[in-house]
């Protein structure tokens, strides 16, 4: 199997991996990106929190640090040999942009965010000119951009009647921001992202790419939802191909959720080889992989060998991620390809089993950040089984929950370097089921918005 796009998402904020990184750190993820096989590396200034760099020269705030990051993420991506993307999110903007006079509507839930009106006086100069800053940067520091990526929800969207259908609105918002990058980056080509995309959208944003925008709009990232394993059958423009949103930071089930680093590291051996299959049955010619942040690093490996031909199967992926991160034998290769195989399901994983083969596998394995985390997983999941339920707290309860928590915290501090953790890995968000209970019963504070909530 080969698909000839092969493109890792990597949204640095929320105080994630990427968000966190250093030059050097960066420029290393990245060359381990480009072995395993990826041709495109992907950002999105994601302005949640952030006032306009732009407009304050005095003072160096997390704005400015921020985007400093991405443009040297983006320099390093291309001289790693990547093709570069920046993912857009049109009506996204500023914390000290939105008034109550150009903000969007929104009334429904994948409405929501630091979101303006595009139908309000004012408002398109304005996103025209964030991205021409953003175009004007990337250019002056040598980045010459692929593509860009136009998103319409999860930051974006607006519910007023002036602004429907919206998604013909954010087609007219993307039309308008390619000709702006164009000025910077005249080969750039527009992509769109299909993330929360309804059936009836597809055939409008269709219809109006091939009146407006024919042939320009070159593919489609078609979401595939949790638990699914193809993205959906829909309108495409003329020309257009298809390709995959792939959520690479969860596990194989939908169900529990293993995701986004709140239980570890995760893998994925079932269900990324089966979503690859049914891409290449398709026809795709590639996929957009959305990642947030090291804790995916076999997902990493196995999508991008697979999807490259540089592998064959899942077996042979996680053997050599073993040899090449573990300093594993070819026979202790394949135990550890077997170990990770199990964090598949993870909840129906022998944890006493994964035990034993971790100690023996571990004992002769060099340190490292991809060792210890999944270290620190095996542990999470142990302390989980002697946590069990319910609501009494005996002291030995008491003492597996604290030993978890801290786990944890050692796994973000210590292993990935995370922090200060925001919105998704929030504490706010999926939790362990008794960690309202324990929380209580400890004396431990609530997060804000519980706090919030109880006044």
């Amino acid at each position: 199997m080969r698909l000839r796009t092969r493109e890792i998402y990597c949204p640095a904020h929320f105080g994630n991996s990427y968000e966190v990184m250093g030059r050097r750190e960066m420029r290393e993820y990245l060359a381990e990106t480009v072995f395993w096989g990826f041709t495109r590396y992907g950002d999105w200034f994601d302005t949640i929190d952030l006032s306009d760099p732009y407009a304050e020269p005095r003072h160096y705030q997390f704005a400015h640090s921020l985007w400093d990051r991405k443009r040297a993420a983006f320099q390093a991506a291309q001289q790693a040999g990547l093709e570069t993307s920046l993912i857009i999110t049109p009506n996204h903007v500023f914390v000290d942009q939105v008034t109550s006079a150009n903000q969007a509507r929104q009334d429904r839930p994948d409405v929501f965010g630091q979101l303006v009106c595009p139908s309000q006086p004012g408002v398109r100069a304005m996103i025209a000119g964030n991205y021409t800053n953003l175009f004007r940067d990337l250019a002056a520091c040598g980045v010459s951009l692929t593509a860009i990526a136009p998103c319409p929800y999860d930051y974006g969207g607006c519910t007023c009647e002036a602004c429907q259908p919206w998604i013909v609105t954010f087609a007219e918002l993307a039309g308008e921001l390619l000709s702006i990058a164009r000025r910077y980056h005249p080969e750039v080509e527009l992509h769109t992202v299909g993330w929360w995309w309804k059936p009836e959208e597809h055939q409008q944003f269709a219809a109006y790419a091939d009146r407006a925008l024919p042939g320009e709009v070159r593919s489609i990232a078609l979401h595939i939802p949790y638990g699914e394993r193809q993205p959906p059958v829909v309108n495409m423009p003329a020309g257009s191909a298809v390709r995959a949103f792939i959520h690479n930071g969860y596990a194989d089930a939908a169900e529990p959720r293993d995701v986004y680093g709140k239980w570890g590291p995760v893998a994925a051996p079932r269900r990324l080889p089966e979503t690859l299959a049914n891409l290449a049955e398709r026809g795709a010619d590639g996929f957009m992989a959305y990642s947030e942040g090291i804790y995916e690093d076999v997902n990493r490996a196995i999508l991008g060998a697979l999807s490259s031909g540089q592998a064959s199967d899942v077996a042979s992926v996680l053997g050599e991620y073993a040899r090449r991160y573990f300093g594993a034998s070819e026979a202790g290769s394949s135990e550890w390809a077997a170990w990770l195989q199990a964090w598949g399901e993870p909840w129906q994983a022998d944890l006493v089993a994964q035990r034993a083969l971790f100690d023996r596998l571990a004992a002769t394995a060099p340190p490292s950040w991809r060792l210890e985390q999944w270290a620190c997983k095996l542990r999470l999941f142990e302390l989980h089984q002697q946590i069990g339920e319910g609501t009494t707290w005996p002291a030995s309860r008491l003492a597996a929950a604290s030993e978890w928590l801290d786990t944890m915290e050692h796994l973000q501090r210590r292993v990935w370097g995370v922090g200060p953790l925001r919105h998704i890995f929030g504490e706010k968000f999926m939790m362990p089921a008794w960690y309202e209970s324990y929380r209580q019963t400890a004396g431990l504070p609530g997060s804000t918005a519980q706090v919030l909530a109880e006044m």
